[in-house]
Formats: C-alpha cells, sequence, structure tokens
C-alpha cells in the first residue's frame, strides 16, 4: 500500500532518536540545522538548497549510535577518528531514494576545508563545511566553560581562528554576521527552536511514499539502532521479518502486516537513549540501570506520534515488553489492551533476543530459546497461540530471525 507522508515531518520526528545518542542533551542535530540555515540564507542561498541543508544538518549524524563516539564530537573541536561516523552515515543516507542526495554533505562533514579535493562539486564542498563549521559551533557550546556574552565572543574568536583551515573564510565571514544577533542564539533554546521546526515542518506537503520506501527510512534507523551494541547487530531486522511472517500465519490483512513489520524494525529507538554501558553490561541491572532500560519502548512512541500517519505504529513499538499479566513495561497493559500485533512483536523481540549473543550470555539455540518462551507462556505473560505458531514452524523462524541485512 502506499503512506501519504509530510517528509518534512517524518526526518524531524525520526532526528529525535538521533538526538537522543546525547543522552541528556537532545536537539544537536537541530541546532546544527537552523544554524546552517541560518548561515545559507545570509548567504542568499536559494531556498531549496536552505531545505535541503536543513534535512542534512537533522541527519548529519545518523553515523552516530554510541554515546561514548558523541562524547568525543561534543568534548572536542577535532579528533582523529571523526571521519569514522561520516563514511557510515553516508552509507546509511545512500541506502534510501530519499535521503541519498545528501549523502555526499555528510560524508564529507568533519573534513577540513583545506583538504576537502578540488575536484569535489562546489556545492558539496560549501554544504558539508558549512555543516562542519556550525556543528562545532554547538560543539563549542558545551566545551567552553564560560557564559553569556564572553561565551559567545570564545566561539567567534575560535572559529576565526581556523578560517581558511578548517571553515570555509566565506562561511566564517557568515557566521560572524548572523552570530552578532541575540536572536542567533536565542533560537538555539528549546522552546523557540522547537517553534522554528513547526513552522518548517507545516510547510511541506504529504507525498505519496510506497511501502518500499517508507521501509527503506525503516530499515535505515534500524542500522543507527542496533549499530549501538555488537550484541544487538541485526536485532530490528531479525525482530521485523520474523514478526511479519507469524502476522502473516494469521492471514491478517496486507496492511496490518506491513504496520507489524515497520514497528518491528523502529521497536528500539528509544534505546539510542541508554547509556553503552548499561546495554553491554555483563551482570544484572541495578534498580536505576533497569529503570532507564525500561523506558526505551516509550521513549520510542514518542518519536514515532509525531508523525501523522504512524500512531499505530508507534503504540505497536512500544509495547514490545508488555505482557499479559500486567507486569511488563511501560505501560503494564492488561491482556485485553494488548492487540495481536503487539502480541507477535513481544514474541518476535524475545526469540530473537534470545538467539542473538549478549553481554551476559552466548546465543541460543532455537529449541533453547523456545523453551525458555513456552515457560513464559506457561506463566501467563505470552500468547499461547502466537507461541503455538513460532513452535510449528520454528526453525523457519530461527532461520527469519537470524537474516543478514
Amino acid at each position: 500500500m502506499s503512506y501519504s507522508l509530510n517528509i518534512r515531518e517524518v526526518t524531524y520526528a525520526l532526528s529525535g532518536a538521533l538526538d537522543y545518542v546525547g543522552i541528556d542533551d537532545t536537539h544537536h542535530g537541530k541546532r546544527v540545522a537552523y544554524m546552517a540555515a541560518a548561515l545559507a540564507q545570509e548567504l542568499s542561498w536559494k531556498q531549496d538548497i536552505v531545505d535541503d541543508i536543513i534535512f542534512a544538518g537533522m541527519l548529519h549524524d545518523c553515523g552516530v549510535s554510541s554515546t561514548d563516539v558523541h562524547t568525543h564530537l561534543v568534548n572536542e573541536l577535532d579528533w582523529d577518528n571523526s571521519q569514522v561516523h561520516c563514511i557510515r552515515g553516508e552509507i546509511l543516507l545512500k541506502s534510501t531514494n530519499i535521503y541519498g542526495k545528501f549523502s555526499e554533505y555528510i560524508k564529507y562533514h568533519h573534513t577540513h576545508w583545506q583538504d576537502l579535493s578540488s575536484d569535489l562539486n562546489e556545492d558539496v564542498k560549501n554544504i558539508s563545511n558549512l555543516i562542519y563549521l556550525v556543528d562545532r559551533v554547538d560543539a563549542l557550546r558545551t566545551q567552553i566553560q564560560v557564559s553569556g556574552v564572553e561565551s559567545i565572543y570564545a566561539i567567534q574568536e575560535t572559529i576565526k581562528k581556523f578560517s581558511n583551515k578548517m571553515f570555509s573564510p566565506m562561511l566564517v565571514e557568515a557566521f560572524m554576521t548572523v552570530s552578532s544577533k541575540d536572536s542567533f542564539w536565542f533560537y538555539l533554546e528549546t522552546e523557540a527552536l522547537s517553534e522554528y521546526f513547526i513552522l518548517w515542518t507545516n510547510k511541506g506537503n504529504n507525498e505519496p511514499l510506497s511501502y518500499e520506501q517508507v521501509k527503506e527510512i525503516a530499515l535505515m534507523f534500524a542500522a543507527v539502532v542496533d549499530a549501538k551494541s555488537e550484541f544487538t547487530s541485526q536485532h530490528s531486522l531479525g525482530v521485523s521479518v520474523l514478526a511479519r511472517y507469524l502476522a502473516e500465519l494469521f492471514d491478517l490483512s496486507l496492511e496490518r502486516c506491513e504496520e507489524v513489520e515497520l514497528a518491528g524494525l523502529l521497536h528500539d529507538l528509544g534505546k539510542l537513549k541508554v547509556e553503552d554501558a548499561i546495554l553491554d553490561k555483563p551482570s544484572k541491572l541495578n534498580a536505576d540501570e533497569r529503570l532507564k532500560m525500561n523506558r526505551h519502548g516509550f521513549d520510542s512512541y514518542i518519536i514515532l506520534r509525531h508523525i501523522e500517519g504512524f500512531k499505530k505504529i508507534a503504540k505497536l513499538a512500544s509495547l514490545h515488553h508488555e505482557t499479559l499479566d500486567a507486569k511488563g513495561y511501560p505501560y503494564n497493559l492488561s491482556a485485553a489492551q494488548i492487540p495481536l500485533e503487539g502480541r507477535i512483536i513481544t514474541v518476535s523481540d524475545i526469540f530473537q533476543a534470545l538467539i542473538q549473543d549478549r553481554p551476559y550470555r552466548d546465543g541460543l539455540s532455537a529449541d533453547e530459546a523456545f523453551n525458555i518462551i513456552n515457560t513464559m507462556c506457561e506463566d501467563g505473560k505470552l500468547d499461547f497461540v502466537v507461541v503455538q505458531k513460532l513452535k510449528e514452524n520454528l526453525h523457519k523462524c530461527y532461520e527469519l530471525a537470524t537474516v543478514k541485512g
């Protein structure tokens, strides 16, 4: 089926997942997008280029899944391995038709101006360096240990210092002009930033997207999530493929099967807000760590609910830790409140996690994983009929849950 979506709204919402990597500082991508657009407008660049810059700014850190890597990006002006996430971001964006046009900007968004090849397209050079400059401005806001006017002056002096080295002189000059306005800095505050993007998003139009186009975007963001830990590689993909298969065994409509698959791909978006140390901890989580882990389904919902037409997918994505005994999380729903699609995703999520390696154990065989799931079913946690479908097709389900992207 086709979907009618505002791609600005979709991108704005999903960029919230990328910003979650900052944990307590969750608007980096949006601040970069705003600042880059402000400089582009100062330079009188065409509006369609400005809009592309906003998209690229929001997506520029799609190659960053780790909170450790994010710490480098925020706390250091420049660092040796910064190109790794740029290349990964380029690959991820190229995997979609909709975002592929931004891939080169992201590939070079940590390349010094003086190191950009003279053979490179001028637009690519200017836009990638523009994103680099304002990205470093946002990092400097964290690094500089003064406030108010002193902070602004220190940021300006640092950027000027690297003119014609790290940054284009033309872009530095534009930055000096726009950053002299108080409003430029006020717009970096949460309320004003939100208002800016509401206005920008509302200028976008709904357009028909095929299921495959929507799935490409979901696959890209699933890859961002799964790259957060070596122990979750391909997890979202495995959950989505298995959940769709089980949904088809129940003869659900094509629309419902697609919703299950998309929710499976996007169910762990909220994990980007969980520190690496918690996800990779080889021992039992303490109470505070468990609380942080337990909110990831809720955070997935918070991201996806902003996409008009994704309300059901948002809800399904948040239900994968709900159990029929009303002891699941984050909502403690009763059996009557959990739809079949949610029950399917829960079983798929548990099964796929059990057969994957984890910090505290090796992956289990199909039979070992099923025995655990069957015990949970007997304890009243999982849907008996869904578990029976899994049992009847166990080896096929194992094959699908271990699919490689």
